[in-house]
């Protein structure tokens, strides 16, 4: 499960006329989803700023860790490419977090009976929100959790945090800050 989180958006919106804030939104998600779908990911949703995925959902397509690594990688190459065009102008510039950890969730239908939608639900999904959040407190733009980085075919260079304590939870996890 990988989740994006757009940094200090609340401040960079703040001023911005709700078209624009849409139209900024709108580039940034067809960026991820991009590429989300070019690495075999499912988008789940849309939260705000924030685009959530999911790889191994509804089938497997391989190495679901890994595609999800590959996925991470190609959408900060795509924000550093972001970041370099001399177009855009300079308070339109963002940066963005990704926090992504691997773990047992159920897929499906849910919701009620007015409303049905596919998702994914449960701790692990949970645990990587908070994977997403705590990229805040470590400095970085890119978390893994220990469970994803021992499902890797190619293991990134990392620097190993343990035993984090995630907002919500007693369990403590190691993670990884990733840099490519």
């Amino acid at each position: 499960i990988l989740f994006t989180d757009i940094v200090s958006f609340t401040k960079l919106s703040e001023n911005m006329d709700p078209n624009q804030v849409l139209k900024l939104l709108s580039k940034y998600q067809t960026k991820m989803v991009d590429a989300i779908f070019a690495n075999g990911g499912t988008v789940d949703k849309f939260i705000g700023d924030s685009v959530m995925a999911t790889f191994g959902t509804p089938v497997s397509r391989g190495n679901d860790a890994q595609n999800a690594l590959n996925c991470a990688k190609q959408m900060q190459l795509v924000m550093d490419e972001w970041d370099s065009d001399v177009s855009i102008p300079s308070n339109l510039k963002i940066k963005h977090r990704i926090g992504i950890h691997y773990g047992n969730c159920f897929a499906g239908n849910a919701g009620s009976d007015q409303r049905v939608e596919y998702t994914v639900i449960g701790d692990a999904v949970n645990l990587a929100s908070r994977i997403c959040e705590a990229c805040k407190e470590v400095s970085c733009s890119l978390l893994i959790s220990d469970d994803l980085m021992k499902r890797l075919d190619e293991k990134p260079k990392s620097e190993v945090i343990k035993n984090f304590s995630i907002r919500g939870r007693n369990e403590k996890v190691d993670l990884r800050k990733v840099s490519f």
